[in-house]
C-alpha cells in the first residue's frame, strides 16, 4: 500500500516536455529514486536496496598514482588481461626436428616437424596460403605434422625424378579444411631440400581476379599481365638462384627489346624480366623452355587454388564478358604444363583445390577430376574442359586420431590451447571437429 501511495502521489507531468530522465523518476518512488537510471527502469518495482556508504574523497594525485599502479601491475593490457589471464597465454616456442627428405616415412607418422633452416629464405619469398598463415604466426617456428597421406605423396614425387612431368600431374582433392595446402607446402618444402628447381603459386585466384593490369597482345586474341609476369619471374630466382645458377641457356632468345645469348645461366635470364616488366612473359616462356628440355635437375610445379585456373576469369573482353584462363599468357603457360600438352623432362605437377572463395570453384574440374557427376544433360564449358584432360585426384583425408593426437602436443608445448591439455579435453576437440585439421585448429587455440 505504502508503495501505491506513493505511486499516486507522483505528479503527472506532459510526457512530451519531460526528458527520458524525468519521465523514469516521475514512475518510481522517491526512496528508489537514487538506484533507478534510464537502463534500469525494470528494477523499478524491485526490493529497495541500501545506499552505498558515503566514500571519502581521495586527492587527485592520490587517484593518479593509484591507476598508474594498477597500469603497472596489468602490463599496460587493462582490465580484461587480468580478469582473464588464461586466455591471454603468450606462446612459447617449440623445440622441434626438421623436415627433411628423410623424414617422410612411416615411421615419422603423427610428429610435427619444422621447416629446414635451409629451406626458410625460399619459403619466405612467396607468401604463404592464407589460412596457414595464422598457425604460423600464432605459434613458433612454423611446422606441420607428417601424415600418412604426406608419406604417400611423397613416394609419388621421389618416383617421378626421372620421368616426364606429363606423367605426374596430381590434384590434392578432399573437405574444406583437410589440409591440401598444408600438404602442398609439405611438398614444395621437400623437393627444395631435396635439391629441385620449384616453381610455387600459393595463390593462383589472384592471377585471375583482375587484380593485376593487362595488356592486349596485338594481332592477337591473348593478353599479358607484366606487373604479374615480372613478380612471379623475381620469386622463382630468389627461391631457386642456387640452382638456376648452374644451368645455362641452350640457345640465343629474344625477349622483349633484349637479346639473351647462348651459355647465359638462367638465374641471369631470369633477372632480365625483374628488371624488366615488360619483357617478363617472354623471358617465362623462354625459362620454362629450356626448364623442359634440361636432364640435370628436376623441377616441380606447385599451384594451390588450382580450381581458379578452370572457370572464366574476373577480367572481361571487349564487349563486356569473362575471358577464359586460355586468354590469359601466363596462366596459358602454366595450363600447357598442367594439362600435359607441354612436359618438363623430369619432374612433377602438383596441384590443390581450394573452396575458400565460393567464386573460384570450378565444377569441371569436379567433374574431370570425378568428384562430382553432373547430369548428362548440363552444359560445361568445352573451351575449358580440355585443360581438365588426364589430371589424377588424390584425396586428402582428415587427421587420423594419431595424426591429430600429435598436432594437439605441439599445440600444447605452443601454449595455444586454452584449457588445461588433457586426455579427455584432447578427445573432445578431435570428435567435434571430425579431426579436419582447420577445424581442429580453431578448436584448440580459439577454445571454440
Amino acid at each position: 500500500m505504502a508503495h501505491r501511495a506513493a505511486f499516486q502521489m507522483t505528479p503527472l507531468l506532459n510526457r512530451s516536455s519531460m526528458t527520458l530522465t524525468s519521465r523514469v523518476r516521475a514512475m518510481v518512488p522517491a526512496q528508489y529514486a537514487n538506484y533507478v537510471t534510464a537502463s534500469a527502469v525494470v528494477y523499478a518495482g524491485g526490493k529497495a536496496r541500501k545506499a552505498a556508504p558515503k566514500v571519502k574523497q581521495q586527492s587527485n594525485s592520490f587517484r593518479r598514482k593509484k591507476a598508474e599502479d594498477e597500469d603497472k601491475s596489468e602490463g599496460g593490457s587493462g582490465g580484461a588481461a587480468r580478469l582473464n589471464e588464461k586466455y591471454y597465454k603468450p606462446p612459447t616456442p617449440v623445440k622441434v626436428e626438421e623436415f627433411i627428405p628423410s623424414s617422410a616415412t612411416k615411421e615419422n607418422v603423427g610428429k610435427v616437424l619444422g621447416f629446414p633452416t635451409n629451406v626458410i629464405p625460399a619459403l619466405s619469398q612467396t607468401a604463404y596460403p592464407t589460412l596457414l598463415s595464422e598457425q604460423f604466426d600464432l605459434i613458433k617456428p612454423a611446422a606441420l605434422v607428417v601424415r600418412e597421406s604426406t608419406v604417400n605423396l611423397l613416394e609419388k614425387i621421389d618416383a617421378s625424378m626421372k620421368t616426364p612431368s606429363s606423367q605426374t600431374r596430381l590434384v590434392l582433392t578432399g573437405d574444406s579444411g583437410s589440409g591440401k595446402s598444408a600438404m602442398l607446402l609439405q611438398t614444395v618444402s621437400h623437393c627444395l631440400s631435396a635439391g629441385w628447381a620449384v616453381i610455387y603459386i600459393p595463390r593462383a585466384s589472384t592471377w585471375m581476379n583482375s587484380s593485376y593490369a593487362y595488356n592486349t597482345v596485338p594481332q592477337s586474341t591473348s593478353f599479358v599481365q607484366p606487373l604479374l609476369a615480372s613478380t612471379l619471374v623475381g620469386q622463382i630466382h630468389n627461391v631457386n638462384k642456387s640452382v638456376l645458377s648452374k644451368l645455362v641457356t641452350s640457345e640465343k632468345a629474344k625477349v622483349g627489346r633484349h637479346d639473351v645469348e647462348k651459355g647465359t645461366s638462367l638465374s641471369a635470364l631470369l633477372e632480365v624480366g625483374v628488371k624488366d616488366q615488360f619483357a617478363a612473359q617472354d623471358v617465362m616462356e623462354v625459362f620454362m623452355k629450356e626448364m623442359g628440355a634440361q636432364k640435370e635437375i628436376p623441377t616441380l610445379i606447385a599451384v594451390d587454388e588450382i580450381n581458379s585456373f578452370f572457370r572464366p576469369t574476373q577480367y572481361l573482353r571487349q564487349d563486356g564478358k569473362e575471358m577464359d584462363p586460355e586468354h590469359l599468357k601466363l596462366p596459358k603457360l602454366f595450363l600447357n604444363y598442367i594439362s600435359g600438352k607441354s612436359s618438363l623432362n623430369n619432374g612433377a605437377v602438383v596441384a590443390a583445390t581450394s573452396d575458400s572463395l565460393m567464386i573460384n570453384k570450378s565444377e569441371v574440374l569436379e567433374v574431370a577430376l570425378g568428384t562430382k557427376v553432373v547430369s548428362p544433360y548440363k552444359s560445361l564449358s568445352q573451351t575449358i574442359m580440355p585443360w581438365a584432360t588426364g589430371l589424377t585426384a588424390v584425396q586428402v583425408p582428415n587427421y587420423t586420431r594419431e595424426e591429430a593426437k600429435g598436432v594437439f602436443d605441439y599445440y600444447k608445448k605452443g601454449n595455444i590451447i586454452f584449457d588445461a591439455a588433457s586426455e579427455p579435453l584432447f578427445l573432445n576437440k578431435f570428435i567435434t571437429s571430425n579431426g579436419n585439421p582447420r577445424k581442429f585448429f580453431t578448436a584448440c587455440a580459439k577454445g571454440i
